[in-house]
């Protein structure tokens, strides 16, 4: 077993060390369970969420332990290349790996657990004043996010969390599932950015109202954003249909 701690939270490699365990013996509280397991577990005081992602196929298996970084690697660097940028995302607390006979078996990540609430609920709840207020302050983060040359490769409303700050009455976000990301150097240009939002919800309205929102902030003109980002977007949608057809005619 591999496996790499915050040292702030060296106190919990023994909880860590047997996750493998807790994890067949369906300990803690099962938070999602589809492609990825994802339960919460209550340690010396702290709650942490801990993800286990799906088991890697043979070949994925072999590159994830000898030629890339595993999936739990890469959300804990990046989770700690984030926060030093100054962007929120769920405290890293450790990441860890199983082995067998030189394959990738499991992957683990622990971060704190934070009670943040989602951005799909403000989707679903649109065009009311709140949801507005929320997307509109979204928007806002997005380029933010984008100035600062960062791209989440599944940014969607599922891996967006907010919270307002008691302090400052401001909306605050945090980016999750950040195991696929990109850092550049410089602010993303036009294309990669309309490219990067194209999945951010299935609802026209809710997208088109980001989009117009996004163009106000960065200074965009809005007919042009609007055409390259709803031609992406449906440029998704059409490869999901496609792939989702090519799937059932499999035997």
């Amino acid at each position: 077993m591999r496996i790499h701690l915050n040292p702030v939270y060296d106190r919990l490699r023994p909880f860590v060390e047997r996750l493998p365990e807790a994890f067949a013996a369906n300990e803690g509280t099962l938070i999602y369970q589809i492609r990825n397991t994802v339960r919460l577990f209550e340690i010396e005081g702290l709650r942490l969420v801990v993800k286990r992602f799906r088991q890697p196929n043979p070949f994925q298996a072999f590159v994830y332990a000898w030629l890339r970084r595993s999936k739990a690697q890469r959300a804990y660097e990046h989770a700690v290349r984030l926060r030093a940028l100054g962007f929120d995302t769920p405290v890293p607390v450790a990441w860890c790996e199983c082995h067998r006979r030189g394959l990738l078996l499991d992957g683990y990540l622990v971060t704190l657990h934070v009670d943040d609430r989602s951005l799909s609920e403000m989707m679903a709840r649109f065009p009311e004043p709140e949801a507005l207020s929320v997307l509109d302050a979204f928007a806002k983060y997005a380029a933010r996010l984008h100035d600062a040359g960062i791209e989440h490769l599944d940014l969607h409303h599922n891996n967006v969390l907010y919270r307002r700050d008691e302090a400052t009455d401001e909306l605050r976000f945090r980016l999750i599932d950040i195991n696929r990301m990109r850092f550049y150097d410089a602010p993303l240009s036009l294309r990669r950015r309309m490219f990067n939002l194209r999945r951010l919800t299935h609802r026209t309205e809710v997208f088109v109202y980001v989009m117009e929102r996004y163009a106000e902030v960065c200074g965009y003109d809005l007919d042009d954003t609007l055409l390259r980002s709803i031609f992406l977007r449906l440029m998704l949608d059409r490869r999901s249909k496609l792939k989702a057809r090519f799937r059932r005619r499999r035997p």
